[in-house]
């Protein structure tokens, strides 16, 4: 089981515990096909994560020790819009656009067993994120919607159990209000949040969103569903950020597709308070 399934959270820190500017290290994905590194997700081997890149159902396990080597990919559909990925206990999970879920069963055989599972999710709410929640034993999909619009930004559960998605959102973020907290400049390029990936915080419990449209991180409380932290993203270091994951220490890591093409995943050590 995944270091990051505790069911006890510690409390939330009152100041973001990490230093965005400046990460501990840079891994330069030198391969062709995560120039467009989209989902990001540990696994249950320490430095080793999940990627996933769009328009391949493929996923590439990265060695974060060895400098981003892939030692390994599953390839489970030959096309379609992927947007992320998760891995829970042995099962590999990957989303579509559309909402569809696929569950990869025996990856590590010559023809892993893939399940397809429908939800009530459609093109237009366009799931970019994924992640596991432990506390509800479900999948948080997070869509990012018509980025122009002003409605409700919406995250849902898929019940792990029941392979079912709950109809209502599990938690809503109103782009308005990240605007009011991270007020708009003339350099941003788009108006409103627009949320690209989603990890769970394996110490706090805090629910981490990030937007590329307009390079912006919003940190929820769990249970409330309340905005704890909105921050501006540097878009020099981060042109253009799509997914997040933690690992079993707290520390964040974020991907990016690079100035040059090349994919990019920035780990950002956890800085608790003292």
């Amino acid at each position: 089981m995944l270091a990051f399934c505790f069911l006890l959270f510690a409390a939330p820190p009152d100041t973001l515990p990490y230093d965005l500017n400046n990460p501990s290290f840079i891994i330069n994905l030198v391969s062709n096909e995560l120039q467009e590194i989209s989902g990001l997700s540990p696994t249950d081997t320490e430095g080793v994560y999940l990627a996933i890149a769009d328009e391949k159902g493929e996923i590439f396990f990265i060695d974060g020790n060895g400098g981003g080597t892939i030692h390994r990919t599953v390839q489970f559909r030959d096309k379609g819009d992927f947007e992320s990925v998760e891995m829970v206990g042995k099962c590999l999970y990957a989303a579509k656009s559309n909402g569809d879920i696929f569950e990869i069963g025996c990856w590590d055989q010559p023809v892993p067993k893939v399940t397809e599972y429908k939800t009530l999710l459609k093109k237009e709410d366009d799931v970019e994120g994924l992640c596991y929640d432990a506390k509800r034993y479900a999948l948080l999909m997070a869509c990012k919607q018509n980025p122009d619009s002003a409605g409700l930004r919406r995250v849902f559960a898929f019940d792990l159990k029941s392979k079912q998605l709950n109809a209502n959102p599990v938690y809503t973020i109103d782009p308005d209000e990240v605007n009011r907290l991270v007020p708009l400049t003339d350099d941003d390029k788009h108006r409103r949040f627009s949320p690209s990936g989603i990890a769970i915080h394996p110490i706090t419990g805090d629910v981490y969103i990030t937007s590329t449209a307009l390079k912006r991180l919003v940190v929820l409380d769990y249970q409330t569903g309340k905005i704890r932290f909105a921050v501006r993203l540097n878009k020099k270091l981060l042109p253009q950020p799509e997914g997040i994951a933690f690992d079993a220490k707290g520390n964040l890591h974020l991907s990016s597709e690079g100035k040059k093409g090349e994919g990019l995943v920035f780990k950002f050590d956890y800085k608790p308070p003292k």
